[in-house]
């Protein structure tokens, strides 16, 4: 199929979201590559999403074959559905992306809002920066059923391109929600959560822990470098540490690596 080619207009409103203000003014974002696109089509296929506003392809004859004939394929089924598909040349198309290596095809969503359920295990994360943490953090949480994540100021923009690759297309399916003032969100809106949070410098170790079990509970994660901010810690019930090897001389983990590690172990004993 021979798609029309991008306008100059609709080049410059994609680009524009590149900026995390125009993204949220705009309330749009871009999903990019082959897997994110099609696990976006798959939801809208079940009714779960609504189609893209546009999907935009690089023009099949600067793409290798086999890829090519994928890309094709799936801007069909998506112009098959009522988007507007358009192509563009390889140097646009790489302006349009975020990627270092652009896959060939992204997709004009809205930007997603599923509703926290406020009686279930809940992720917080607060000041994690690092976009691929804590899209990797948002894939980890559902991997183990956990479809609740707050992220608090200055936390990396949850539709950031390199947010949404990280995630592999959980952040469709989860309700991840920002919040500008997380201190003042957890004691207003989730009064009820037993909150806990990780530090280094915690007594307790993450293995001797009792959840509440209603499922009304979060578990807070700050940043790297300065850990969960003050204000934060101030709503926190107890604290806990993960277990390092007696031997071990590492200061830290990465925050991912500890979400993964915290989880895992929260599942394996069935608290969840």
């Amino acid at each position: 199929m021979l798609f029309p080619v991008l306008s100059q207009a609709d080049h410059q409103q994609i680009r524009s979201l590149q900026k995390r203000s125009e993204r949220e003014s705009q309330q749009r974002c871009a999903i990019e590559g082959e897997h994110l696109c099609g696990e976006y089509l798959a939801l809208v296929k079940q009714k779960r999403l609504s189609k893209p506003y546009m999907v935009v392809v690089q023009e099949a004859s600067s793409l290798p074959q086999a890829q090519a004939a994928r890309i094709s394929g799936l801007a069909e089924e998506f112009a098959r559905l009522g988007t507007s598909v358009c192509q563009a040349s390889e140097r646009k198309f790489h302006l349009l992306a975020d990627a270092q290596t652009p896959q060939g095809i992204l997709a004009v969503i809205d930007v997603l809002s599923l509703s926290i359920e406020t009686n279930k295990p809940m992720i917080i994360l607060d000041a994690v920066a690092d976009p691929g943490n804590v899209g990797t953090i948002i894939r980890t949480a559902e991997w183990f059923g956990i479809n609740n994540i707050l992220l608090g100021e200055n936390c990396a923009d949850r539709f950031h391109p390199k947010t949404l690759r990280a995630t592999m297309g959980a952040a469709f399916r989860c309700a991840v929600q920002s919040t500008p003032h997380l201190a003042k969100t957890l004691r207003e809106d989730f009064s009820h959560y037993t909150l806990y949070g990780a530090s280094l410098q915690a007594e307790t170790d993450l293995s001797a822990l009792v959840f509440p079990e209603n499922g009304s509970y979060g578990i807070v994660m700050g940043s790297e470098a300065h850990g969960i901010s003050p204000e934060v810690q101030s709503t926190l019930h107890q604290t806990f540490r993960i277990g390092r090897a007696p031997a071990s001389e590492a200061e830290s983990l990465n925050v991912a690596v500890a979400a993964g590690v915290i989880l895992h172990q929260c599942f394996a004993r069935q608290m969840w």
